[in-house]
């Protein structure tokens, strides 16, 4: 297979995972090579304790054209991490992962080759394999809200990740701070400027060790108060 000639800046926020970092960075670098002829990944540690900044760091040293290491003092969570990444990208194309990688990198070159009529592209997941019953509800209850508050029924999963034009970038970078409202403001504000927007579906891969951080009742807190601030102020 050919290797796509659209650029790429693959975002990777990264918390405590120390003993699946090194494997799963090698990994992303070797698809990005095969897939790619010209990528940066762009890596946040976001206030890691265990180790993993040191991982990250070696990552950083050994291919500096190549990756980029932004650290937060603190945990801050995905959705800071996730916007610090937008706003240093320097190619064409930008997506972000999760370091678990549930979006294959091995299918990015065949996604970004979508955008040639679309701003921005939401990736929806074929299944939500290994969400616990926690998961489940919490999910449902942000999607209700989000067809409540915002009208939208047509896309049925804003907190995966999406691939975006960077030159639409400025124009839709939220007010949201919170995991889970931050990309689904995005999308809602590329709606509402008139950009393009499609929805494709893909296999998800889900975690293989170790546990997401999502549905904590603080970060559901935080994003009711960031979805209910935009619609108050749009």
């Amino acid at each position: 297979m050919s290797r796509s000639r659209k650029s790429l800046s693959l975002i990777v926020p990264v918390y405590n995972e120390c003993g699946l970092v090194e494997k799963a960075i090698r990994e992303c670098i070797d698809g990005l090579e095969k897939s790619f002829e010209d990528f940066e990944l762009i890596l946040i540690d976001d206030g890691s304790s265990d180790g993993t900044g040191d991982a990250l760091g070696s990552f950083a040293k050994a291919e500096p054209e190549r990756v980029i290491l932004l650290r937060n003092n603190i945990n801050l969570n995905v959705g800071v991490s996730v916007q610090r990444g937008m706003a240093i990208a320097s190619k064409d194309f930008i997506v972000h992962d999760a370091i678990d990688f549930p979006l294959a990198v091995s299918d990015m070159s065949r996604l970004v080759e979508e955008m040639d009529d679309c701003d921005v592209l939401v990736i929806e997941r074929e299944t939500y394999a290994s969400y616990t019953p926690w998961r489940w509800v919490t999910s449902k209850i942000n999607r209700l809200l989000l067809r409540l508050l915002y009208g939208v029924s047509d896309i049925r999963d804003m907190n995966f990740t999406q691939f975006y034009r960077r030159q639409c970038l400025k124009r839709i970078m939220p007010l949201a701070k919170s995991p889970a409202f931050t990309t689904p403001e995005m999308i809602i504000r590329a709606r509402r400027s008139g950009m393009r927007v499609k929805a494709v579906t893909v296999p998800y891969m889900p975690r293989t060790s170790g546990s997401g951080a999502f549905g904590r009742p603080h970060d559901i807190l935080w994003t009711m108060y960031d979805m209910f601030r935009y619609r108050i102020r749009a």
